[in-house]
């Protein structure tokens, strides 16, 4: 068993959990492959009204292997009007009995994990083994000045972030680590699409473009319209599948899809649990990532379905950013301009007309990105900082 094998890993997670947002999955992939490095993990989230009953474990399909602690908050989400307000008063609160917990519970050479920067600020005047990961890109505030000075160590999950985190905050070029997102590449290579095609009633002629995730990040487009506007402009027989999405997102595209006169040819989902997810993208023809080129997309992201798309070994259609040329090139995707629907529907073309063998080189790829492979590559990086 590995040197580390009894030592404390506390994630902190401040969202609904277990929930369908994409943050509160990897939180659950990466508490399951830390603890799969050995170490004792520990999730600590809110205890929001909105979670569901069942266990992490359950709702995410991953192993028990780790625990779960909720703490108490004052859940306000439920009330539109004070979104900003009840996201706020969660979060100090969330922050402080954080803190409080890990006081009671924690000892001091125990390493604490997180990408919410308040409660591991508070926790880094107690511990000694704080480690925070950047999802979106931090403001050069006093908060995040003060944070970086005192954590170990910090993970980017894109090269953009890691290079201008030195930049900006005048960090020491080994204390941040360059780490992208990742996937079980097992559940998604060996998944089987017929049974899904049967369900939706697809024929073996229709041709499947297929889109898994949310439709809007941060009330931020992901490039649904683009896309629909794209497969009317399709023939006929190109289809569309959107796997994922909320039922008022799904209200907004649905009736774009009455516009485009294309409402017969794209099925909405809905949400689905992420286990039966493989299954959806193994019926269809091709794979879609249509994101629109703003900052978020183009320098922050690192986006999981990316991932998941490359282990289907299904062909793949991504729109040109920076972050995406950091997983995939012209010799693994068909990359096209962003914002640019008729651009979208040459490349969906293009990927299935099996002039271009793109999909072996995705898949070879993405064997280096499994969840197991990252935690261990962020361990060695975490035993190495710690004290």
């Amino acid at each position: 068993m590995a040197e580390h094998s009894k030592k404390n890993l506390f994630l902190i997670f401040h969202g609904r959990f277990p929930g369908e947002k994409a943050a509160a999955l990897f939180t659950a992939k990466n508490a399951e492959a830390f603890a799969e490095e050995g170490f004792q993990v520990t999730v600590l989230a809110p205890r929001r009204l909105g979670r569901s009953p069942e266990t992490p474990e359950k709702y995410y399909g991953v192993k028990e292997t780790f625990r779960t602690v909720y703490l108490p908050i004052i859940d306000l989400f439920a009330t539109p009007l004070l979104k900003w307000f009840a996201f706020y008063t969660s979060y100090i609160l969330f922050s402080v009995f954080s803190l409080f917990y890990l006081l009671a519970k924690a000892k001091r050479n125990d390493i604490l994990y997180s990408n919410e920067s308040l409660p591991l600020l508070l926790a880094s005047f107690f511990f000694k083994n704080t480690f925070y990961e950047v999802h979106d890109f931090p403001e050069r505030s006093f908060l995040n000045r003060t944070l970086f000075s005192r954590v170990k160590g910090i993970v980017a999950t894109n090269r953009w972030k890691r290079d201008e985190l030195t930049r900006l905050f005048g960090l020491a070029p080994d204390k941040v680590l360059y780490e992208p997102n990742a996937v079980d590449v097992e559940k998604f290579k060996n998944a089987d699409g017929n049974a899904i095609r049967r369900k939706l009633n697809i024929s073996n002629e229709t041709i499947l473009i297929g889109y898994a995730g949310s439709l809007r990040t941060m009330e931020m487009e992901k490039g649904i319209s683009v896309l629909l506007e794209a497969v009317a402009e399709l023939p006929t027989k190109y289809h569309l599948l959107v796997v994922g999405g909320s039922v008022e997102d799904i209200s907004i595209y649905r009736n774009t899809t009455e516009l485009w006169h294309i409402r017969d040819r794209v099925i909405f989902t809905g949400w689905v649990r992420h286990h039966a997810v493989p299954e959806y993208l193994a019926a269809c023809s091709v794979l879609v990532a249509p994101f629109p080129n703003t900052p978020h997309y183009n320098l922050y992201m690192s986006p999981m379905k990316v991932f998941e798309y490359m282990a289907t070994g299904k062909p793949i259609v991504a729109t040109k950013l920076r972050t995406i040329e950091e997983i995939l090139d012209e010799r693994s995707a068909v990359l096209v301009r962003p914002d640019d629907a008729r651009a979208l529907a040459d490349g969906i073309t293009k990927a299935v007309s099996g002039q271009i063998g793109l999909s072996a080189q995705a898949f070879s790829r993405v064997n280096e990105h499994t969840w197991q492979k990252r935690a261990s590559r962020v361990t060695e990086f975490l035993l190495k900082k710690k004290v």
